[in-house]
């Protein structure tokens, strides 16, 4: 008797199989009950969902669903100081297609190659599409968590704020030749997050909106903050301070460390300070507070 070739089996060995590489660290090519990971040294996990219509409009084409998907799993544990080695991708999709898939394995191609990153197991499944990621990462120096932000601390971004929701704007108006940090998010290098993390005490990446994701900060640090909202913060309008989807880097560090963090994040953006009232407070550039009826973006 022959074996059986079914439609899940047909599109992991032909479209899945061919972006996930053998090596030291991940032994065992996928297609087993497990994945293998060999590692002596602490790993970071983190895994993500991408919700069609919730995460990602149902028009999106299948390459940008992947390559987004990826890099917003890959944010997260970036945000702790560690880069993503591997990942499990699991994958649930309503009626699966050649030229579908075709698409999406190249965003996962792309995406590897772009963060030196693998493909290393996951799970094929019929419904309402759904990308389930699950990134792996040594830590690098340190692991840099969310509840380690101290009295006096600056309070940094990586980059301005708005790139997500203007790079959203583009897809809309269908203009895909530009840098789009919705459609491609570009995340922090491996280089990057080896140098600045010995300066960090604090950090979380940008995800759901700068004042949601500093208010987790505060939270777990039982500390508050004071900002200064000005025009270098700002690329579209001041709702990019609540309005997500940049995965920007939002850190604190000592005061003493400025001149290194410039160095090595020339467009980062200092923006005030960590206080030992646990509230925040918002002020523009002429000192006037700042109200927002939201924080930023919620799920549910």
């Amino acid at each position: 008797m022959s074996l059986l070739v079914n439609k899940e089996k047909y599109f992991l060995e032909k479209y899945l199989k061919p972006c996930a590489d053998v090596n030291e660290q991940f032994p065992l090519e996928i297609g087993d009950d497990c994945a293998i990971i060999s590692s002596s040294e602490d790993l970071l996990i983190s895994s993500d969902n991408s919700v069609i219509n919730v995460h990602f409009p149902s028009t999106l084409d299948p390459y940008f669903i992947a390559y987004r998907a990826l890099a917003v799993a890959a944010s997260d544990i970036i945000a702790m100081g560690a880069y993503p080695d591997g990942y499990l991708l699991n994958i649930t999709i309503p009626e699966p297609s050649d030229e579908w898939f075709k698409q999406f394995s190249n965003g996962i191609s792309d995406f590897n190659d772009d963060f030196g990153t693998n493909l290393i197991g996951g799970d094929l499944t019929k419904g309402q599409l759904n990308i389930s990621v699950t990134v792996f990462g040594k830590k690098s120096k340190k692991i840099i968590k969310r509840n380690g932000a101290k009295v006096d601390d600056d309070i940094y971004i990586s980059n301005k704020l708005g790139l997500g929701k203007k790079g959203f704007e583009l897809y809309n108006k269908q203009i895909l030749d530009l840098p789009n940090q919705y459609l491609k998010p570009k995340l922090l290098s491996k280089e990057c997050i080896e140098a600045i993390n010995p300066f960090l005490n604090s950090a979380i990446d940008v995800s759901d909106g700068l004042l949601l994701d500093l208010n987790r900060i505060c939270d777990q640090s039982q500390k508050g903050a004071v900002l200064t909202i000005h025009d270098d913060v700002c690329i579209n309008s001041i709702d990019d301070v609540v309005a997500g989807d940049d995965y920007v880097l939002l850190f604190t560090c000592a005061a003493k460390h400025s001149k290194a963090i410039r160095k090595i994040l020339p467009n980062s953006i200092r923006l005030g300070n960590i206080t030992e009232e646990k509230e925040i407070l918002v002020t523009d550039k002429e000192g006037k507070n700042m109200n927002f009826e939201k924080l930023g973006w919620d799920s549910f």
